[in-house]
């Protein structure tokens, strides 16, 4: 019985296309057994066969073929028939054989995907759907790379930014989203992703359905599962995360053009105010930015919602310089 090889290794070596490592283990599957001479020899010989017409207009190859004719025509019957047989046999698993070759060759030949890139300018949104009837929306400042079609496993696409995502359903398709730090997967539903760059918190809130949220760091394993009315915070310098609960008419409330904040920290609406306005915000006293708030957001200017921050708490007080475009709050 013949040992076990690499069938990519014969196809090179019947191309003569072997480098120098794929030589010896050639050579060193040729020794093992005498067995996998005689089938590396027929298997030349039914190579050979299934090229004749090309091979007899090279000299000499052609005149190997010759030989090898003149060899069938001097046997005996019997020894003949056997040679022929030979032949057949090996010419069947040649067949095998090189029919995994052109498929493998016509895979690895497959057009590459191309990727697709959508960016919003600040005070802009974007509304797409993606080739599954996933609606997507793309918040300002943000980014979202997808491909011209998905594989046949998984759908995924990669976020910065923010961005509010219908899912179209598909049970044997789950739908994934690369925030570089984690990957929301889902089979279909609706939820928020706020995934800014620059923001030092990420955050994943769920609508409808439910969504897993799969570590990036290579195990893919699981942080967290939510349920609809949950948000998972997740720290990118300390890897730390924790889920709560929010209200549903909080998540996506960006599309209709304003921004709730219920129970939101100081520090939480300053970032949402940096990525809003593009304006850096600098807090100066640590210990106000714990302060919380509930207040709405539409499209005032940001000193006027710096001066209701300011009346709901008079210890805060800010400063605003318009030519750096810096908030300072101390």
């Amino acid at each position: 019985m013949i040992s076990d090889i690499n069938n990519i290794l014969l196809i090179k070596y019947l191309r003569n296309d072997l480098n120098e490592a794929e030589s010896k283990q050639v050579l060193a599957w040729l020794q093992e057994k005498e067995e996998n001479k005689e089938f590396l020899f027929g298997l030349k010989e039914a190579y050979m066969l299934s090229r004749w017409k090309e091979l007899q207009q090279q000299s000499a190859v052609s005149q190997g073929w010759d030989e090898f004719s003149l060899k069938i025509a001097q046997a005996s019957p019997s020894k003949r028939s056997t040679l022929i047989l030979s032949v057949v046999r090996y010419a069947a698993v040649a067949v095998i054989v090189f029919g995994l070759g052109f498929f493998l060759r016509g895979f690895s030949h497959q057009e590459p995907v191309t990727y697709n890139v959508v960016k919003t300018a600040s005070g802009e949104h974007s509304t797409l759907i993606l080739a599954d009837g996933t609606k997507v929306r793309l918040n300002e400042n943000s980014q979202l790379t997808y491909p011209s079609s998905f594989s046949r496993h998984f759908r995924k696409v990669s976020l910065k930014g923010e961005a509010y995502f219908e899912a179209a359903h598909n049970k044997k398709k789950p739908f994934l989203v690369n925030t570089s730090v984690y990957t929301v997967k889902v089979l279909g539903t609706k939820f928020n992703v706020d995934a800014y760059p620059d923001q030092l918190y990420v955050y994943t809130s769920l609508k409808e359905g439910k969504v897993q949220i799969l570590d990036n760091s290579g195990d893919s394993k699981i942080l967290s599962e939510l349920k609809p009315g949950t948000q998972m915070s997740f720290n990118r310098r300390t890897g730390e995360y924790f889920v709560k609960e929010v209200e549903l008419d909080e998540i996506g409330d960006w599309i209709n053009g304003e921004v709730v904040f219920k129970r939101k920290t100081l520090q939480e609406i300053a970032d949402k105010l940096e990525q809003k306005y593009g304006y850096t915000i600098d807090i100066r006293n640590k210990e106000i930015s714990q302060l919380t708030y509930n207040i709405t957001i539409e499209n005032e200017p940001l000193e006027e919602i710096l001066s209701d921050i300011h009346y709901i708490t008079p210890q805060v007080h800010f400063s605003v310089q318009l030519d750096r475009k810096t908030v300072i709050l101390n």
